[in-house]
């Protein structure tokens, strides 16, 4: 099938690069030169798990800024731009706007086409959206009946995106248009059957999925993908208001994990301790889930605490280190890792970025390292007043203590005695819960688990 999408963040690129090797002819849209040129010489503009390989084949794959040049002929057309939070916490729908605008001035139907809305956008964005595009089409004189709309919520986790696209536990088609139902089953036929051959470098799950098609309307589509960040959210968030309990009684928090994750009704996913989530989806759609319900003057207490829940985490944290050290100002601490999770370079609402400014408000001089991310975080802080260190090593000599932020695998194999000898103090702070604490305790440190 003839695909375009619009878009090439993180959606966009991985459903682009995705469809071209299930044998699609697939073009790639977006406004930012710099990207596509990147694009065009076969360079990922991110750093995502195998898409550099898949990018390097010869598929069917272009990329442009020009949507004219790529719409004629097309079946699918996938929305697969941002949709940031505003100061209000709604969702900002200016690019998913224009999108809808650039589709309706360029494209003259005259066979079906399915336009998708694979973007999270607020209950009733997908209805309207298809109502404007009508509208322009129409009004142009042009025949509407050829035009078919859904929307296809999509459940990508950085780092092991392509993973997802590839072996995805369900995939959401919401419409009532039979024809768009048919063109995306045929799209999707691959991924529903696993026909496909293995594409090199992409984790496979283990037990491999059976993935599921679910058809619904629209609007259950829309809230399908909120609804699900939403409860993962709150369940990191449950899991971390249990560990200050556990903390304060005695119980270890890893333990009473691994003892509720046994029970499959509850599953271990999502139930680790530590700092807190963060990234460019759960803060920005737990916001916009309570600015939709505000809309309907409906309130939703669960997820209000998930958040507060979330931010109070991260003061724990903090306390921690000022109850430790008694005096923060001028004090030199190590920040290990400031990616949001491991595997990717994204910095946006990192949760390490927040414990970095907080004890940089105290006074603390923060030296921060990871081991992928740090480009980008001297790019986007570098107004911030952190000191960015090449090695773990360097992050930690002279420092009063050393705190793991993200839990980069990478971690676990440092030479942690040498860490030991090269601290002023033997504070560790495990804001991920990533090491050994007996093994830690052992060496000397002062181990702080959270």
């Amino acid at each position: 099938m003839r695909v375009v999408t619009l878009g090439t963040g993180y959606v966009g690129l991985n459903t682009a690069v995705a469809l071209a090797y299930l044998g699609h002819s697939v073009r790639g849209v977006d406004v930012d030169i710099e990207k596509v040129s990147k694009l065009k010489q076969k360079q990922a503009p991110i750093r995502e798990a195998g898409l550099d390989a898949l990018l390097s084949l010869s598929l069917d794959l272009t990329f442009t800024t020009d949507l004219a040049s790529v719409i004629e002929d097309v079946d699918v057309i996938f929305i697969a731009v941002g949709t940031p939070s505003l100061p209000n916490g709604h969702a900002d729908l200016s690019y998913v706007h224009a999108a809808a605008k650039n589709i309706a001035e360029c494209l003259s139907p005259r066979r079906d086409v399915t336009i998708v809305v694979k973007s999270t956008v607020p209950i009733g964005v997908n209805t309207m959206l298809e109502r404007q595009i009508r509208e322009h089409i129409s009004r142009r004189g042009e025949c509407v009946d050829f035009l078919h709309f859904a929307s296809n919520p999509e459940f990508l986790r950085e780092g092991c995106a392509l993973s997802d696209m590839f072996y995805p536990d369900r995939i959401v088609i919401g419409t009532q248009d039979d024809k768009a139902h048919a063109m995306l089953s045929e799209l999707y036929a691959p991924i529903l059957s696993q026909s496909f051959p293995p594409p090199d470098g992409i984790s496979i799950p283990n037990p491999r999925p059976q993935s599921q098609c679910l058809r619904t309307d629209q609007t259950s589509a829309e809230m399908i993908k909120y609804a699900s960040n939403a409860f993962l959210a709150t369940k990191i968030s449950y899991i971390n208001e249990l560990s200050g309990l556990c903390e304060k009684l005695g119980a270890n928090i890893s333990d009473v994990s691994l003892g509720m994750g046994m029970d499959h009704r509850i599953a271990p996913y999502f139930l680790r301790s530590g700092l807190g989530w963060g990234g460019s989806c759960f803060p920005k759609d737990t916001l916009a889930l309570l600015g939709i319900a505000s809309e309907y003057d409906y309130s939703l207490p669960i997820v209000e605490a998930a958040i507060a829940v979330n931010e109070r985490q991260k003061h724990r944290i903090v306390q921690s280190v000022l109850s430790a050290l008694k005096v923060v100002r001028g004090a030199r601490v190590a920040l290990l890792g400031i990616t949001f999770k491991p595997n990717t370079d994204d910095v946006r609402h990192s949760p390490a970025v927040d414990l970095a400014r907080h004890l940089t408000r105290l006074g603390a001089r923060v030296f921060v390292h990871d081991p992928v991310g740090l480009a980008n975080a001297r790019r986007v802080y570098a107004e911030e007043g952190f000191d960015f260190c090449d090695t773990a090593y360097e992050a930690a000599e002279g420092a009063e203590a050393i705190m793991i932020a993200t839990d980069w695998a990478e971690y676990r194999s440092l030479d942690w005695r040498r860490i030991l000898e090269s601290l002023a103090q033997p504070h560790l702070f495990d804001a991920r819960n990533l090491l050994d604490r007996n093994a830690m305790l052992a060496l000397g440190f002062k181990y702080y688990g959270f």
